[in-house]
């Protein structure tokens, strides 16, 4: 581990932990994919709900990350260039620091692929005033 005052086997914690929960968001994705093209109304709102849990969850795994590094500058440096560099790039100087990298690359292709199901199923719902527009289907 570096010397800052960085916890860096916590960050790799804690984005394994973030990256479980968006799993869990791709499960009930699938699921509200399902319940909407059987026009069940009543698990699409069950499954809306448990969907907007799990990115809560995820969310406070992201806050609980960015405050690791406190008030300590090199520790607040290293946290931005572990969480906001292209994981693509990065080699680790730990085999934490490699497997948070992973990590992310793991995270970044399943919001990807989230967000492609998310744009679809958006279109399909609202047509012409679907956030995404009506160009692309």
């Amino acid at each position: 581990m570096a010397q800052t005052g960085l916890d860096v086997a916590k960050v790799m914690i804690l984005l394994q932990r973030r990256y479980n929960f968006i799993c869990e968001i791709r499960k009930f994705t699938k699921e509200l994919e399902d319940a909407l093209s059987r026009n069940d109304e009543v698990s699409t709102g069950m499954i809306l709900q448990m969907r907007a849990d799990e990115m809560g969850k995820a969310d406070d795994c992201t806050d609980e990350i960015w405050n690791l590094a406190g008030t300590d500058r090199e520790a607040q440096n290293k946290l931005r260039l572990l969480m906001v560099s292209n994981p693509e790039e990065m080699k680790g100087e730990s085999l934490e620091e490699e497997k948070i990298y992973e990590i992310r690359r793991k995270t970044r292709e399943m919001i990807e692929e989230l967000r492609a199901v998310d744009q679809r199923l958006n279109r399909k719902l609202t047509g012409e005033r679907s956030y995404y527009g009506a160009e692309t289907r």
